[in-house]
């Protein structure tokens, strides 16, 4: 959905009373006609008792259609921009839902606008929050806009429902759908004759030692034979350096994956198969480049790493500047 189609959507994070709205449920009709009917049979028989429960009726439900409103008028509105997910795929933007007054909230309707999906439900205790996740799908890469939404509610009786637009603003990096059954990587000569022997299955690469596991070392690196001398408590990661013997025209088992050399592709296919080339490049532990038209990225490994090369990939050609360029979290496969 583009922006210019969504401006008419109230964007502050507040619900003022003057921004909900309120109209009549199909209960609320059918209770209009029950006190036209309750009127006209004590005009016509003159039951002073007949008034009193028409009157009564009347000021309960005018009674219901305020304390409706009050129900969501002065509720906060926040939302938390999901984490980048690939293309093909669902992403989820956490809504948070803060109730500032002494009153709580409750049966609180949140659904996307437009959608025939089944609203989430929500109480909200009296000074407490409440979180809501929305899951939408991520056709393509780039930003991805959180949806606009509708709050509503018909609390306490159900004869009035209150309601109204939220668009959040948040959004979510999309990166490229892997391809699938990609080619291997493209290795190096003298890297791919290294991978092949047993004794070192990094490339051109020799163990140099063990330290602690730090967050985004490769599984397939873990030193299991430290971790059980300790009992589990503590998680080591081996240490490669390269390879003595490695050839000099080798980048010591690094890959450099190239967009321009994938000219014969189209374009949503070359960044396609750099994503899936980046990901096996990790599961392997081969540290890898990209170069992705003017930018360059220099030889690593790491989540840091792997994330920096697919938003560089679900970025290319398009603006960075809209929506807000959120920091770079993990990815969900």
């Amino acid at each position: 959905m583009r922006l210019r189609d969504i401006q008419w959507l109230p964007a502050r994070p507040w619900l003022g009373a003057q921004r909900v709205h309120v109209r009549p449920s199909g209960a609320g009709l059918a209770f209009a006609a029950l006190l036209l009917a309750l009127w006209i049979a004590a005009v016509n028989y003159r039951l002073g008792l007949g008034y009193a429960l028409t009157y009564f009726a009347a000021a309960c439900a005018i009674a219901d259609m305020l304390f409706a409103s009050r129900n969501l008028a002065g509720l906060a509105l926040a939302a938390t921009p999901g984490k980048p997910v690939f293309a093909g795929s669902q992403a989820t933007f956490t809504l948070r839902l803060i109730n500032r007054s002494a009153r709580p909230r409750h049966a609180l309707h949140v659904a996307i606008s437009g959608s025939a999906a089944a609203p989430s439900l929500a109480d909200i205790a009296a000074h407490g929050e409440t979180a809501v996740d929305i899951v939408v799908a991520a056709p393509q890469r780039g930003w991805l806009l959180a949806p606009p939404l509708r709050l509503a509610g018909s609390f306490p009786l159900g004869l009035f429902l209150a309601w109204c637009h939220w668009q959040p603003d948040a959004s979510v990096l999309v990166y490229p759908q892997p391809e699938h059954n990609a080619p291997p990587l493209p290795l190096p000569a003298g890297t791919l004759q290294k991978a092949r022997q047993p004794d070192s299955p990094d490339g051109a690469l020799e163990l140099a030692g063990v330290r602690a596991y730090q967050p985004g070392d490769p599984l397939h690196r873990l030193a299991w034979r430290q971790i059980a001398r300790h009992d589990g408590e503590h998680v080591f990661s081996k240490q490669f350096q390269p390879a003595a013997d490695a050839p000099a025209g080798a980048t010591h088992g690094s890959i450099v994956l190239e967009h321009a050399a994938l000219h014969a592709l189209a374009p949503e296919a070359r960044l396609s198969r750099l994503a899936a080339w980046v990901l096996q490049a990790e599961r392997a532990g081969m540290p890898y480049a990209l170069r992705l038209g003017a930018l360059a990225l220099a030889p690593a490994l790491g989540a840091s790493h792997r994330d920096a090369c697919l938003r560089a990939l679900a970025l290319h050609g398009l603006p960075h500047d809209l929506p807000h360029d959120f920091p770079p979290a993990q990815a969900t496969p």
